[in-house]
């Protein structure tokens, strides 16, 4: 059985324990990530598992307001902390999966799914995709990545998560945009059909 860390304890020990704001590995990833989002701007992004806000601070910069989300009441204080001189970034508990009336105006036509997906378990990880045809707009563009490696507390590796992702999403009718295969992560991109269906 699969132990998911107690997010909480970990960023009460450490307010930035995978060193996102300094490591290269991070830094690197997030530059990655930014060079691979298709448009130069965005309307409403979603940060789904902000964790101390890096993304989130940096989708700011290509997003008219960013929504930041994460179950852990504590990550949500440092990324508030952290983004707070940014008005067009919402912090806001969320435990996923989540139902699209509880994220406000939904309508995202940007979803960032960032190594998260391999913490929740098999149904949370269906409900959570499922959920992304209601929550986004037609041609919204979701990105998926992952440390490519299994956390010895995840449910599966990040290639895994990847493939299971990207079937996923394809099934439905997204168009796989972007497959970029690093040495330690593994990014996808999609994109929703203009006419909304999913």
């Amino acid at each position: 059985m699969v132990k998911v860390p107690d997010f909480d304890a970990v960023y009460r020990n450490d307010s930035d324990p995978w060193q996102v704001h300094s490591s290269f590995y991070e830094q690197r990833k997030l530059q990655v990530v930014l060079a691979t989002l298709s448009q130069p701007g965005y309307q409403r992004a979603w940060d789904p598992a902000c964790g101390v806000g890096s993304l989130a601070l940096r989708l700011a910069q290509r997003c008219s307001s960013v929504l930041a989300s994460d179950a852990s009441p504590v990550a949500v204080n440092l990324t508030a902390r952290l983004t707070a001189a940014q008005p067009h970034i919402t912090v806001r508990k969320v435990v996923l999966p989540v139902a699209a009336e509880s994220l406000g105006e939904g309508n995202f036509d940007l979803v960032v799914l960032s190594e998260f997906m391999y913490y929740l378990d098999a149904a949370a990880r269906s409900a959570t995709l499922t959920s992304l045809g209601s929550v986004t707009v037609g041609g919204a563009e979701v990105m998926s990545l992952h440390w490519r490696h299994k956390p010895g507390d995840a449910w599966l590796s990040g290639a895994d998560t990847q493939l299971e992702i990207t079937a996923a999403l394809t099934g439905r009718g997204w168009q796989h945009l972007v497959h970029h295969a690093d040495v330690d992560f593994v990014l996808d991109t999609f994109r929703r059909g203009e006419s909304g269906d999913d």
